[in-house]
């Protein structure tokens, strides 16, 4: 069925059916997008507002989305709310609070406390990757997404989505043993 079939089979339908899609498609994915959202760099207390934003956007066009690319859309939406919340929200001084807030010079935490700052150092390291780069590791590695999906996502040759891929993880790497090593000349314990 053509997209414009599609468009046009759902206009046709009645507003309770498509209240009943709209429905299904938040209960399966919110998760999924709050998670991305929270990867992409958007902190803890926007988050709730954040993915809001990603289904009101996905209400509006709902006719718009293809029968099996709801997680492409979602994903593709979810990445936009991130970027524009990013580009509103970033200070200068944030990467240098982040690396502070991270140190922990005291004793081994509890179990939850230790995943915390596990998260929070996934976090600072993905922060500092390029979104082009941060968006195709995040993407693969942390969501399971294939390289075929993500430069379809990306509308990009997978070529392309495959060399991000790989200058990601180098870039991740190399972020990633820069903050150890300033987190343990603070003395903190990894």
């Amino acid at each position: 069925m053509a997209d414009h079939d599609v468009a046009r089979v759902r206009a046709e339908l009645p507003a309770a059916s498509l209240t009943l899609e709209l429905k299904s498609l938040f209960e399966r994915h919110y998760a999924s997008v709050w998670r991305l959202l929270r990867r992409f760099g958007v902190p803890v207390a926007a988050l709730d507002d954040a993915a809001q934003e990603v289904f009101w956007v996905a209400a509006r066009r709902l006719s718009d989305i293809r029968p099996g690319s709801e997680t492409a859309f979602l994903y593709g939406v979810a990445l936009r709310v991130a970027s524009n919340h990013l580009r509103r929200e970033r200070h200068p001084a944030a990467e240098e609070l982040e690396l502070s807030s991270l140190a922990d010079t005291g004793p081994s935490p509890e179990d939850a406390i230790a995943e915390r700052q596990r998260r929070a150092l996934l976090d600072t390291v993905l922060g500092r990757l390029p979104l082009e780069l941060r968006t195709v590791f995040v993407l693969f590695e942390l969501e399971g997404l294939e390289v075929r999906q993500i430069a379809e996502l990306e509308g990009i040759p997978v070529g392309t989505a495959s060399s991000r891929l790989r200058r990601a993880r180098e870039e991740f790497s190399a972020i990633a043993r820069r903050v150890r090593a300033a987190l343990i000349a603070r003395g903190a314990r990894l």
